[in-house]
């Protein structure tokens, strides 16, 4: 398994992440028990084209970077992703979001990925 195929995964995650934003906000507001307003719905399509964004640099970064640039990126990617791990946490602390195994799924999901990052791009 190498660095870039670990940064395609990561990359298909978020357009998975990305779909289901866009299209199944109704779904993800009755998981938390919530009431899905318009402002909601856009919000989430918002959040959903960013990890868009996201997930095609993850996809294309191995084809635009070497080898040596794609380790020296990984450092500022893991950062952001454990910027974004500490924010899961964070709500599911406060109570902002219900805790579930849905959610911790996605935080064991998002720690093995920084944790297959790091070990890769230490090879």
């Amino acid at each position: 398994m190498s660095l870039a195929f670990i940064y395609r995964l990561n990359g298909l995650l978020g357009l998975f992440w990305a779909s289901s934003l866009w299209f199944g906000t109704d779904m993800m507001a009755a998981a938390y028990g919530w009431e899905i307003t318009r402002p909601m719905i856009t919000m989430a399509q918002l959040l959903g084209t960013s990890f868009f964004f996201t997930a095609i640099v993850f996809l294309m970064l191995p084809n635009w970077t070497s080898e040596r640039q794609l380790k020296k990126a990984t450092k500022t990617l893991i950062l952001l992703q454990l910027i974004f791990l500490t924010v899961q946490v964070f709500h599911i602390y406060t109570k902002a979001i219900p805790s579930g195994s849905m959610q911790y799924f996605g935080i064991g999901l998002s720690s093995l990925f920084i944790i297959l990052f790091y070990w890769k791009s230490r090879a």
